[in-house]
């Protein structure tokens, strides 16, 4: 359900455009997901990487990173992508984390996403649209004004997130 199979296809045209571009796929499977299918969901995403003439725009750390290290990854990332396959997804911790960093965001639309970003912090792409998320992704890196404005409404949001302002504004109540 994480959908990263839709902007691994994305890349062939990402990098079209920007022969630099990296997709960094971080994470290790799934304790239950790797006890249940082993790892036949990272093996078939490397598969498809090396299918489309994009591995080596495509890197897999398959390793689980505590917090200071997720967040050291994001804080390098020019874009965050959250492309998930599940529409009720309700929440993703490193979408926040990334709207806490100010990153230009590029989603799905599910429950979370929608709620956070809307029409204005992010760019919203069907589940499963990977010349969207393609598409997507060029405009950002084709756009530096645009993109360092949407990374600053991103930032703002994300300041509205920090416990601080959620003790004053429950303490408003």
């Amino acid at each position: 359900g994480k959908g990263i199979e839709t902007v691994i296809a994305a890349m062939p045209e990402v990098v079209l455009r920007n022969p630099r571009a990296l997709y960094v796929v971080l994470g290790a499977t799934h304790p239950h997901a790797l006890a249940w299918e082993g790892e036949t969901y990272r093996n078939s995403l490397q598969v498809l990487a090396v299918e489309l003439g994009v591995a080596d725009q495509v890197r897999f750390i398959d390793a689980f990173v505590e917090q200071e290290e997720l967040l050291d990854y994001l804080a390098a990332a020019d874009i965050y992508a959250t492309p998930y396959l599940n529409p009720e997804q309700v929440t993703s911790g490193t979408l926040s984390y990334a709207v806490g960093l100010g990153k230009p965001i590029i989603s799905t639309p599910y429950v979370h996403a929608r709620e956070l970003l809307g029409n204005r912090f992010g760019r919203l792409v069907e589940f499963g649209d990977s010349t969207g998320f393609a598409a997507a992704i060029n405009a950002l890196l084709a756009d530096p004004k645009g993109t360092a404005d949407l990374r600053r409404r991103v930032y703002a949001l994300g300041r509205t997130m920090i416990w601080p302002r959620l003790a004053d504004a429950s303490l408003a109540r």
